[in-house]
């Protein structure tokens, strides 16, 4: 139950590190791109596998921190049976679903530390 809720919380974390990347590159202007912008783009398998290796690296570590030392948090059932997989398959059972979500809080607050911070100084009233 705990690790339900967990990995629900992790992957919903996961979905607002992504949606506020897209917000932050904003809309895209339409032109025409030619073959050669294409190929450019087109990432090599040695980008790839660098990427996969980054993601590994980043989010398949174990956390130092017990579990039990944390708050109870509750995650979307789909969210759970998504992490689970995913630290089944990548993280090869060797990590828990709370180690995989520390890792994803821990990078989404260091990629978007200061988006975070410029947003709460703006939202934030003194009381005095």
């Amino acid at each position: 139950m705990i690790e339900t809720i967990i990995v629900v919380a992790l992957l919903f974390l996961f979905w607002l590190l992504l949606n506020a990347r897209k917000k932050r590159k904003g809309p895209k202007a339409e032109k025409e791109i030619s073959n050669e912008e294409i190929k450019a783009q087109k990432p090599t398998k040695r980008k790839q596998k660098q990427k996969e290796t980054d993601y590994i690296s980043i989010f398949m570590s174990n956390s130092n921190i017990k579990a039990r030392s944390g708050k109870l948090i509750y995650i979307r059932p789909e969210y759970h049976e998504k992490g689970s997989k995913i630290i089944h398959v990548i993280g090869k059972n060797e990590i828990s679903i709370f180690s995989y979500i520390d890792n994803v809080l821990t990078h989404h607050f260091e990629e978007f530390q200061e988006e975070i911070i410029r947003s709460y100084r703006e939202n934030n009233t003194d009381i005095f």
